[in-house]
């Protein structure tokens, strides 16, 4: 598949009727990733002007993005949903421990060691297996049926993460499908559902993800040093197409 040449990121975040927001990226004149909070809880991904390439580069030129989509990468593949834990929950452990008259920090290493089997027991269930193929997400979307659903594959590279969205091959099965005949065909949109998704639980990193896009302050960007070595690259006459999609080991 073909990628067009990668341009520079435009920005844009509002508060949709819900008073969640919207998150919009442009790349590439009007192809544009949009990631959104729907009325109804769940989260979406949709991309759309993408005339014949409907992929996204997410890189390293705005680093607070690739840093947050490369946390999102991390957390599914090790399958850690719960991350660290977080300041509140020690302090609740320590209060908990101090009123049975335990020991906290024993009871802070039990808690680890739960999550650390629970983690290890997702990487068993089907919900990860079919979720990680050969080091790429594929997540088909909790709007439609496998056969018919739509889907987005996140890729690692070496300084970027390529966003591939694509819809199945449709057999003939399934081509008068009523769910097949509202689909836009001018996008494609991805559905992460809050509750009853085929990979739950790991719809809740996507949810984090699309917190951390909501907390970037999108009016004042901090050049980061990723952000100044790219830079130098393209000033020596590399192009950012080229930095951003090259692969580990080129």
């Amino acid at each position: 598949m073909r990628l067009l040449e990668a341009k520079k990121y435009e920005l844009y975040k509002e508060r949709n009727d819900g008073n969640y927001y919207d998150i919009e990226l442009k790349r590439d004149s009007d192809k544009t990733l949009s990631i959104f909070f729907g009325g109804n809880l769940d989260l979406y991904f949709s991309l759309e002007n993408f005339d014949s390439d409907p992929t996204f580069i997410i890189g390293k030129d705005n680093y607070e993005i690739y840093a947050l989509f490369d946390k999102l990468y991390h957390n599914i593949i090790d399958a850690n949903i719960y991350e660290k834990l977080t300041e509140k929950e020690i302090n609740f452990i320590i209060l908990m421990s101090e009123l049975e008259e335990e020991d906290y920090h024993q009871k802070i290493a039990e808690e680890l060691k739960e999550r650390e089997k629970y983690e290890r027991n997702l990487k068993e269930n089907i919900q990860y297996k079919s979720l990680v193929q050969d080091g790429i997400i594929i997540w088909k979307s909790d709007e439609y049926f496998d056969e018919i659903a739509p889907f987005i594959k996140i890729k690692k590279q070496e300084d970027a993460y390529i966003l591939e969205f694509g819809k199945p091959l449709i057999s003939d099965e399934y081509k008068n499908d009523a769910d097949l005949m509202l689909m836009d065909p001018r996008r494609i949109t991805v559905r992460f559902r809050n509750s009853g998704s085929r990979y739950d639980p790991f719809n809740i990193i996507f949810m984090k993800l699309y917190q951390g896009l909501c907390a970037l302050d999108y009016e004042y960007h901090q050049i980061h040093i990723e952000e100044y070595l790219i830079g130098e690259q393209i000033n020596r006459g590399e192009t950012l197409s080229r930095i951003l999609k090259k692969n580990r080991g080129n």
